[in-house]
């Protein structure tokens, strides 16, 4: 039984995280978009090693509801090898492979109920075709829905690290700053950063990928 419970928390670890700092530390930009300001670099720490993330990009995330273009949060990409981000559609999501670390903040501008914020990751992950049972994709949608709802000027944070011996590690850390840790195996961060730079779920995300992008 030791041997069974010790596999299964290698490949699959879910921990909530002290939530007295902020996952990110954002060193302020010059440019605004929405009132959000876009950050020029951010520092973050995981297992007391030191993160260094710089800027690639930032985007309105916007969703149509009957005629009207909603505006929902404004989203800016860090990546600790921003030089290695490939400006191309078809190849920024893969090139993220070249960097060690990567996170998404997500600055909400309208109020989304906690099952609206889960189900449009999950419509995004399906159109890309991520398997909904791996046990690392199934506690992030979790941590996801016990984030609860995402307030109007509140932000959402993601960050995914790679280690040496090919594992991955992913913080989310929810709009009332609490941090859930989840640790996966090899390409998590491809999956879960599908959301945003693989193949759009609607015509919203293709735009903020494109802002992204092409910043």
């Amino acid at each position: 039984m030791r041997i069974i419970a010790s596999a299964l928390l290698s490949t699959l670890l879910m921990l909530s995280l002290s939530s007295n700092a902020a996952l990110l530390q954002l060193e302020k930009g010059a440019r605004s978009i929405e009132g959000v300001n876009i950050a020029k670099s951010a520092q973050g720490t995981l297992d007391d090693k030191k993160i260094e993330l710089g800027s690639v990009g930032a985007g309105l995330r916007w969703k149509k509801v009957l005629l009207m273009k909603v505006k929902v949060y404004v989203a800016q990409l860090l990546i600790s090898s921003p030089e290695r981000f490939v400006r191309k559609s078809a190849e920024a999501l893969k090139s993220l492979e070249d960097s060690e670390s990567v996170a998404i903040q997500l600055s909400f501008l309208r109020s989304v109920d906690a099952d609206t914020v889960q189900s449009s990751f999950r419509d995004a992950l399906n159109v890309n075709k991520v398997d909904m049972n791996t046990p690392a994709i199934k506690a992030f949608l979790e941590a996801v829905r016990k984030g609860g709802d995402a307030d109007a000027g509140a932000s959402l944070t993601i960050l995914v690290t790679k280690h040496s011996d090919g594992s991955e590690s992913l913080i989310y850390e929810d709009t009332a700053g609490h941090q859930t840790r989840i640790n996966g195996e090899k390409g998590l961060a491809y999956k879960i950063f599908s959301i945003w730079l693989g193949t759009p779920s609607d015509d919203g995300v293709a735009s903020l990928k494109n802002d992204i992008v092409n910043p």
